[in-house]
């Protein structure tokens, strides 16, 4: 089996969540990113407890383009401290080799 990179993100609007996902698979440094929500997410802030709706993202490359993709949300996320996580998993053959089509491996 093959490793593919899995990297997660959150926004507060559907708009910002398509303009990050157009942009990443436009790219070609995403094969695919799955939008989910809204949920409700609570979390402390400058010592408050807040709570905000957003929009989930979950975004599909390669191993190689990982580290690319983080940084081009790092560069392109509209939240000053952005929560974007990463991890390794196996996939099917079949899957994997379609998603190493859908990315440009020339960054």
């Amino acid at each position: 089996m093959v490793k593919i990179c899995v990297i997660k993100t959150s926004v507060r609007s559907i708009e910002q969540a398509d303009m990050l996902a157009d942009g990443l698979v436009a790219a070609g440094i995403a094969a695919c990113v799955q939008i989910f929500g809204p949920g409700m997410s609570v979390y402390r802030w400058q010592g408050r407890v807040e709570q905000e709706q957003e929009f989930y993202l979950t975004i599909k490359t390669s191993t190689e383009l990982c580290k690319v993709v983080v940084d081009w949300l790092t560069e392109s996320h509209p939240y000053d401290t952005p929560e974007i996580i990463w991890a390794e998993y196996q996939a099917s053959d079949v899957y994997a080799d379609w998603l190493a089509g859908a990315v440009k491996l020339d960054f």
